[in-house]
């Protein structure tokens, strides 16, 4: 079991809604597909964004339909029987969300992993994994395996951790260098038949693939505050929740502005209420 930090990132990085990456850490992003960054927001941030975060975690926003629902389980499971809470795109919900401390941090992080495009933010999500709950897990996947298929694919996934995330409470773990592998892997609907060729979206909305003999498996624990980066072709999910305690996480996707206007007009928004002919796009 190998877990991986980086002691050299930290509060000291920040310089107001900056944080200075090194050369080193965007060549080790682009190696091995995934950050660590410690100490990203102050706590009189985090204190801004932890009302809303409970807001949509608790059910309390209405008309998301399935954009509220359980990652671990199928749609319509009943909130009481929830594991891994899912709340897709807040601050289209509630535009009051849009552009805060976390959106402008990421945002001048992302500029610097990909100064060859326009990064802007494509989606976002709070999770949420229940006290005691162990099949509140992420099967193991690729992000790019649950989006159609674009011209330009890259994609810096930001996950700030709203609580301590360790291995007992699921922290994310990762496959360092399958980003660079040729082709992606086979994903299909989580209970489906293994390699079948056939994935129907609607069957479930968790997909999975079959690990590799030589995967190698590298845990990401991270504090409040600090955040980890991957990109859309590494392997990676998480454990379920043996702790206690709860364990939060606000995801917020960034893509290169032309890759987010192609997905539009195929009618892609990331949200769990499209209406997608997969056999078309994928």
């Amino acid at each position: 079991m190998k877990k991986i930090t980086n002691p050299d990132s930290g509060k000291h990085r920040r310089g107001g809604l900056q944080y200075l990456l090194t050369s080193e850490e965007i060549q080790r992003y682009r190696d091995v597909g995934y950050l660590v960054l410690n100490d990203v927001l102050t706590e009189e941030e985090m204190s801004t964004i932890d009302p809303w975060f409970e807001h949509f975690i608790m059910g309390k926003q209405p008309g998301m339909e399935r954009d509220f629902c359980d990652m671990s389980q199928p749609y319509g499971t009943p909130f009481e029987e929830f594991q891994l809470v899912n709340a897709m795109l807040p601050s289209h919900y509630r535009p009051e969300l849009k552009n805060n401390i976390f959106h402008q941090i990421s945002q001048n992080i992302a500029d610097q992993l990909y100064p060859e495009g326009k990064a802007a933010i494509d989606y976002e999500q709070f999770l949420a994994k229940k006290p005691s709950k162990e099949k509140a897990e992420f099967a193991m996947h690729q992000d790019l395996g649950y989006w159609p298929k674009t011209k330009n694919t890259w994609t810096a996934t930001f996950s700030l951790a709203l609580t301590d995330s360790d291995l007992e409470n699921g922290c994310l773990q990762v496959v360092p260098g399958s980003n660079k592998e040729e082709k992606l892997r086979g994903h299909r609907p989580k209970g489906a038949v293994a390699h079948s060729s056939e994935v129907n979206r609607e069957d479930s909305h968790t997909l999975v693939i079959d690990m590799k003999p030589t995967d190698e498996i590298v845990y990401l624990p991270v504090k409040r505050g600090s955040l980890t980066i991957h990109d859309e072709r590494i392997v990676h999910g998480s454990g379920g929740n043996t702790s206690n305690g709860w364990r939060k996480t606000y995801v917020v996707a960034y893509r290169d502005e032309k890759t987010i206007k192609e997905e539009r007009a195929m009618g892609f928004t990331h949200s769990h209420n499209d209406k997608i002919n997969w056999n078309e796009i994928v």
